[in-house]
This record gives C-alpha cells, sequence and structure tokens, in this order.
C-alpha cells in the first residue's frame, strides 16, 4: 500500500512541521516534490490503490480544484487527502462527489488519515461513505425511556468498545450527545464540550467542513464527541434542519454514528430515530421501568423507523444473582416478550471511572460490564445502512 506526501502552498516552516507529525504515525509515508510524475506512475503501475497527502497549510486557494483536475486520469487508482488549514463548503461537496479525495484539518490528529486510508481500503475503494455495495455510514440512537437510567454511561462505554475493539478500531466513530441543556458526555471523557449549536440554529447552511471540525472534542482512545457546553438553551429553538445539516455532514465522515438522544421528546425526535439504523432502548429492571420501555418501543415503532432498522432494548443497573444470571428476568419476559434484549449489571467501579474522567472500557478492571457491553457494541457493529442508495 504505497503513501506519499507532498507539500504545497507557501508556509514551508508549518508544512514541515505537519509532515514531521505524520511521519512519526505513518514512518511509511514517502515524500515527494513532483505530482505528475507520480500520476504518470499511478497510470502504467498496478492495480493497487496508491495514496497521496497533500499539506497545504497556507491560506492560498485553489487546490482542490488543481488537486482534482490533475487526479482525473486517475479515477480508482489514486486516493488523496487534503490538509489544510481550512475548506470551504463548496470545495468539501467537490472532494465528496468526486469520491476519490477526502480533507482532514491541518490541526487534526494524524490519526484521523490513517482511519480515512483504513477505511477506505476496507471499502474497497469507494467514495467516504459509501461501500460497494451502496451501504452508508451507520447511525445508531440510544434512546432513553425515562431519565436517569444511565443511557448517556451506555452510549459512551459502547463508543468506546468499538473504538478499542480489534475488530473494530480502524472505523471512524463519532458520539454525538443531542442533550442540549444537560450534556454531560465529555465529563466522562474529562474532554471539552466544543459543539455550539446556537451557530446554526439560525442558518443551517453555515455549517460547513471547517465548522464542523471545530466541533469535534477528541478523546485519547480516537473516539470523536460532538457535545455541547451546558446551557439553558430552549429546546424548541432546536430546529430539524440545523441537525440535518450536522447530521448529513458527520454521515459523510464517519462510518458509525452513535446518537445519545435526551429523555424529553421534541419535534425533532422522530425524524431522528426514524432515519436510524439501529435504535438501542434504554431503561431499567422495574415493573414501571419496563413499561416506560415498552412504552418507549412502541413510540419508536410508530414514528416510522426504518423498516430494515433493528431495534434492541439495553436495561441497565441489573441486580445480578450470587451464583450469576439476573434477578427478575421473568418480569422482563413478561413485558417485553421476544424483543431483543441486553442485561447491564450494576457495576461498583462505575462511580470511580466517571468521576475519574476514564470509561470503564480504557480500566483494566471490567470483567462481566465490559462483556454485556461488548454484546451491545457487537449488535452495533453489525448493522447495515437501512438507507437505499439514490
Amino acid at each position: 500500500m504505497p503513501i506519499y506526501i507532498l507539500t504545497a502552498g507557501s508556509d514551508a516552516v508549518r508544512a514541515s512541521a505537519v509532515v514531521q507529525r505524520i511521519r512519526r504515525a505513518m514512518p511509511d509515508v514517502t515524500p515527494i516534490a513532483d505530482i505528475q510524475e507520480l500520476l504518470g506512475e499511478v497510470v502504467r503501475g498496478s492495480k493497487e490503490s496508491v495514496y497521496l497527502l497533500i499539506v497545504a497549510p497556507s491560506e492560498h486557494h485553489g487546490h482542490v480544484t488543481k488537486l482534482l483536475e490533475s487526479a482525473s486520469s486517475c479515477r480508482g487508482r489514486l486516493f488523496s487527502v487534503l490538509i489544510s488549514n481550512e475548506i470551504s463548503a463548496s470545495d468539501y461537496k467537490a472532494l465528496v462527489r468526486h469520491g476519490d479525495a477526502d480533507w482532514v484539518s491541518v490541526s487534526a490528529n494524524p490519526q484521523e488519515i490513517v482511519d480515512i486510508i483504513a477505511r477506505h481500503r476496507r471499502l474497497g475503494g469507494a467514495a467516504p461513505g459509501v461501500d460497494p455495495a451502496g451501504a452508508h455510514s451507520v447511525a445508531i440512537s440510544f434512546v432513553p425511556s425515562a431519565g436517569g437510567v444511565g443511557n448517556t454511561t451506555l452510549a459512551l462505554e459502547t463508543a468506546i468498545r468499538l473504538k478499542t475493539d480489534q475488530v473494530t478500531r480502524d472505523r471512524s466513530i463519532c458520539l454525538a450527545d443531542l442533550d442540549f441543556q444537560g450534556s454531560h458526555v465529555c465529563d466522562h471523557l474529562d474532554i471539552e464540550p466544543r459543539l455550539k449549536i446556537q451557530e446554526i440554529l439560525d442558518n443551517p447552511e453555515r455549517l460547513d467542513a471547517q465548522l464542523f471540525e471545530i466541533f469535534i472534542s477528541r478523546h485519547a482512545s480516537g473516539l470523536h464527541v460532538f457535545a455541547a457546553p451546558r446551557s439553558k438553551l430552549d429546546f424548541c429553538e432546536v430546529n430539524l434542519s440545523a441537525l440535518d445539516a450536522f447530521l448529513s455532514l458527520a454521515s459523510r465522515r464517519y462510518d458509525l454514528i452513535l446518537i445519545d438522544l435526551p429523555p424529553s421528546w421534541f419535534a425533532w425526535t422522530n425524524q431522528v430515530v426514524a432515519a436510524s439504523d439501529g435504535v438501542v432502548v434504554t431503561g431499567a429492571n422495574s415493573i414501571p421501568g419496563l413499561r416506560q420501555i415498552a412504552e418507549t418501543l412502541a413510540a419508536v415503532r410508530a414514528g416510522g423507523v426504518q423498516p430494515l432498522s433493528q431495534i434492541a432494548v439495553a436495561i441497565n443497573r441489573c441486580r445480578r444473582r450470587f451464583l450469576g444470571g439476573i434477578l427478575h428476568r421473568h418480569h422482563v419476559q413478561a413485558v417485553l416478550g421476544d424483543e431483543k434484549i441486553f442485561y447491564v449489571g450494576e457495576e461498583p467501579m462505575l462511580l470511580e471511572s466517571i468521576n475519574t474522567g476514564t470509561p470503564m472500557g480504557l480500566m483494566k478492571a471490567g470483567g462481566t460490564f465490559a462483556k454485556e457491553i461488548a454484546a451491545i457494541a457487537g449488535f452495533c457493529a453489525a448493522l447495515k445502512s437501512a438507507r437505499v442508495t439514490g
């Protein structure tokens, strides 16, 4: 898998620093000085895909146009990643339409480039977000049946498991917290929330690739998080147009999007859930809790969820029997019948995990809890997009 790197633009000093950072993460990258020579080799070479990283950190524009013009003779053979300070919405859309190119911010972790290349290879050279069979990125909504059931914890631990598991760690994964008043997912990770939803409420068209990049909170595990600082934002101000603009950009960038929904339902909740490829309804193992789960399942199905979507239930903080198994499991079966159920038991170490900002999935201790989260992660990893390519 040959990977080349080319510097462009006028800021040679900054470009050199970026190249050094990339080569520490990707030691096999080969520097080149002339793109035309490389293009000639690609045309004459083998069928193996060639990857080109173009570092252009200066404010000079026009790199996207030149890149697409130069690479037009190598469609399907050359995949390029533009690494620059900024990119306009029109240029980013041009890259997406081209299919054999993508963009990464010059300030991003080089692991993002590694993930993009790994994703491209896994999809057999398809455009970002679309595999050869026509599948799109996969969105999974975690829907709480009530407040305080641990929805954020389950969504976060599942995302961490997916990002660190050997089978799925090369997939690009993000967690989007849509609780704009009480978001606390970044507290669990000890990172800063950066999503400023107010900036796109009145003008969703303003959301371009550069602004989207600013909204990302990056965790050391490689997980990307979108979460807003806690505020008294009126949920009624949040509109579907703003969320659609945000989730549309996310779907072009990530293989898996885990959505942490708030317990209250709003005008946009049904649309977000209905567009998901999988739904995990979370709740508690009590008679009232099970009834709330059943009511939430009915609301999810009544809301027009994708016909091919899969729906599961995650019952949190279950009490375990002394010799193994879950207490009151018969109550669950009586109320929820044949639903797909995941049981997650009480975990004494969870409070310490939250207080220290270290997910359970990154702590040595885990045991049964880790296995139970792994089961939910396996469900999410196996999901395919229910959307049909137009």
